[in-house]
């Protein structure tokens, strides 16, 4: 009995530690009450979350199982259980586990909310849908339901029941700002532009951005007069995003401002060539003394750009082509099948390359890998995806291909952007359920003249799109 106190203690402890945030010394506790009672299910439970609170997935997998081994009935630990296994990718065993706990008390919302995370990333958004609808019935004033149901519904392609769900999301908890983010997409999405850029803002307030907001000790610029003043533009998130904003870099210039950059290292030398900037600089590298500062996804709102107002001349990135030069005269494509692997939408807006070799079987056309990253090596030699005749150090070296290949055919990534800014033809593959920037039903895109979107017809399937532009190919490119 007296073990099993002292176990007990050290489990209050490590508990209390954990909602303190002190996880690292609440795992140690945790670890010293299963010395004592190893089997225990309610420390093993609590393990768990400690280890999932870390990043730990893979050893909070094993706790929240141990846990279940000796007592079946552990609803939470089985939901718990669910969530890691998402993280991990293992979309299966993760809606197994959400239907088990479901089995255990169907009237737990927050089962539910499992099972619909599962069937979410298992393409299956019908089902999803039907998985948050009941809990939501279980729990109506339950934010992440709701939250997780109207972007369910987007997904579907009901994105003006999107919007009126995050508008009442957003009205009963006006600090959910995860809900206004997602607002602003679906908006956005929607091609309301005005609204979404507003509402946007609220992304710094979200878990993956809170904290982030870099520059604020320095004035934000939100439309002040600009004449004689130096004015820092400064990158967020990704690369795209960056490509695709520091178009408005010279409508700042022309507001009198000096205008100086702050990018991802990879941008500098390409960030170089925009029309009226005075400097670049690396994240982290000591900056000039500036008057303002902003966010250059936050232009958009600052200029209350809509559709009709899109700064969309290009190129407004400008290279060099290669001194690597290409071999021979046929005719070129660039080909990249996946984007950064830590995007929230990577899963459905990258493919397998296999998927694109009924591109790679077309005759008398070269084919050239633009992919970088940890997905690079799937480009292996003895396929007909050659590799460029040259190394890529930046943006701005693949670039001097880009303006050199024929046509670009990538998925919703970065290269989409860089393609596009710099004036080339570039045909994107988008999943069923677009980024915003994309919005909806078009085959152009208001932000860059020279390209064509093909869409998916169903969740998850890319066969379509792949045959239009293989046809698309042999009309444009190989008729050419």
């Amino acid at each position: 009995m007296l073990e099993e106190e002292k176990a007990n203690e050290l489990l209050q402890q490590g508990i209390g530690l954990a909602k303190a945030g002190a996880v690292d010394e609440a795992l140690k506790l945790f670890g010293e009450a299963l010395d004592i009672v190893p089997g225990n299910p309610v420390v093993n439970y609590n393990f768990g979350l400690a280890q999932q609170q870390t990043g730990s997935i893979e050893a909070a997998v094993i706790a929240y199982q141990a846990a279940i081994e000796v007592l079946p009935g552990f609803t939470e630990a089985q939901i718990n259980l669910s969530y890691a296994l998402k993280l991990l990718g293992r979309f299966s065993e993760a809606l197994e586990a959400a239907e088990g706990a479901i089995r255990l008390d169907a009237n737990e919302p927050s089962a539910w909310l499992a099972k619909g995370n599962a069937l979410r990333s298992l393409h299956a958004v019908g089902q999803a849908a039907e998985a948050f609808q009941t809990g939501v019935e279980l729990a109506p004033t339950n934010g992440e339901l709701n939250l997780s149901l109207a972007n369910t519904k987007r997904e579907l392609g009901q994105v003006s029941e999107a919007i009126q769900l995050l508008r009442e999301v957003s009205g009963e908890h006006p600090e959910f700002a995860e809900a206004q983010r997602d607002l602003a997409h679906a908006l956005l999405l929607n091609g309301e532009y005005l609204e979404g850029w507003r509402t946007n803002r609220w992304r710094w307030g979200t878990g993956s951005l809170r904290g982030g907001k870099r520059h604020q000790s320095i004035a934000e610029w939100t439309g002040q007069p600009l004449t004689g003043k130096r004015i820092l533009l400064w990158d967020e998130q990704g690369f795209g995003d960056a490509i695709q904003f520091v178009r408005f870099a010279p409508w700042v210039t022309e507001m009198g401002a000096e205008v100086v950059l702050e990018v991802q290292p990879e941008l500098v030398r390409l960030f170089k060539t925009v029309e009226g900037v005075s400097a670049v600089f690396a994240r982290g590298g000591t900056l000039p003394r500036v008057d303002y500062q902003a966010s250059l996804l936050d232009l958009g709102d600052v200029f209350c750009t809509d559709l009709s107002a899109i700064p969309n001349t290009t190129p407004y990135l400008h290279v060099e082509r290669s001194v690597e030069k290409f071999e021979g005269d046929r005719p070129k494509i660039g080909l990249c099948w996946a984007g950064n692997p830590s995007h929230d939408n990577d899963r459905n807006r990258s493919i397998d390359l296999t998927l694109l070799e009924p591109l790679l079987d077309l005759q008398e056309i070269d084919f050239f890998s633009l992919q970088v990253g940890s997905r690079a090596g799937e480009a292996v030699s003895g396929t007909k995806l050659r590799k460029l005749p040259g190394e890529l150090r930046d943006f701005l070296d693949t670039g001097q291909f880009v303006v050199e290949l024929d046509v670009v055919i990538t998925v919703d990534s970065s290269i989409a952007h860089l393609a596009g800014a710099l004036g080339q033809a570039v045909w994107v593959l988008l999943p069923y359920a677009p980024d915003w920037r994309w919005l909806l039903g078009r085959e152009d895109s208001p932000w860059y003249p020279g390209t064509s979107l093909f869409r998916q017809g169903q969740p998850g399937d890319w066969s379509v799109p792949v045959k239009e532009i293989s046809k698309k190919i042999a009309e444009k490119v190989v008729g050419n």
